[in-house]
């Protein structure tokens, strides 16, 4: 599998803007929003469109190796309808899912979250991939739907042999209302969610790059101890690194 040009979907938003600063020296990347991009974004291949029409999708995908797909609901969406988690987030992803079927691309890469499979009360952790998960009242239809869409995903690699990556971030600081990490006062269990979006990017890189990764699922978060969610597979897997952990804020003593 060689992978030379890359569609991003979403790319005027605040989590592509590193996924393209560290992508850029590497691929040709063609950039896809229904809105206009950022000015340090201009120079590159812009396709207009909307992700929840599937024409717009199928022409931004032509002649594409890969796709980064990063549309979602993200900031403020807590008095958004059902629909739009619906439309955009679910048809929006399985809109791209069908135009890299239909259009040859070789490698998709979902930016799904760590909500799509939260960690049951009293399950062990930091959680690993495939572990039992819960849903609950809190951000449900965000948590849902970013689990649908791994499933298209999933149905996709099956029936089509799409290879499929997702990549579950952590909250990501400094996007929207995520400020950042405070120190709790005192953590009895592992508890850190957070995640820098440069080790975002690194990790989106590392999941183009790895060829023999067919299909599968991985936790994006900082490299700490005391991480509520496992990265050592993400490690193992793809050679992820985290880099930016808050030294500043201790692990939890006896943590291992």
């Amino acid at each position: 599998m060689t992978i030379k040009k890359i569609l991003i979907t979403g790319a005027a938003g605040y989590l592509a803007g590193f996924i393209i600063e560290r992508l850029r020296p590497k691929y040709e990347l063609t950039l896809t929003d229904r809105v206009e991009l950022p000015s340090d974004r201009q120079d590159l291949p812009f396709v207009p469109g909307d992700i929840t029409a599937y024409m717009d999708i199928e022409k931004a995908c032509e002649g594409q190796d890969a796709v980064v797909h990063l549309v979602a609901l993200v900031r403020e969406r807590f008095d958004k309808p059902l629909r739009l988690f619906a439309d955009v987030m679910v048809k929006g992803t399985w809109n791209v899912a069908e135009a890299c079927a239909q259009q040859g691309v070789k490698r998709l890469v979902n930016i799904s979250s760590i909500s799509a499979c939260n960690p049951p009360p009293d399950s062990d952790l930091p959680y690993c991939v495939g572990d039992p998960f819960q849903f609950g009242q809190g951000d449900l239809s965000y948590a849902l739907a970013k689990y649908l869409g791994e499933e298209i995903g999933r149905a996709y690699h099956q029936a089509y042999g799409l290879s499929v990556i997702h990549l579950r971030p952590g909250v990501i600081a400094e996007d929207g209302l995520n400020p950042g990490p405070t120190t709790p006062k005192a953590p009895k269990e592992p508890w850190f969610v957070y995640v820098d979006p440069r080790d975002v990017a690194q990790a989106v890189e590392r999941a183009l790059e790895k060829r023999e990764v067919a299909y599968s699922a991985y936790n994006v978060v900082a490299g700490r101890c005391d991480s509520r969610f496992d990265w050592a597979q993400t490690c193992q897997d793809l050679g992820y690194q985290p880099e930016y952990n808050w030294p500043e804020i201790p692990d939890m003593e006896g943590t291992e």
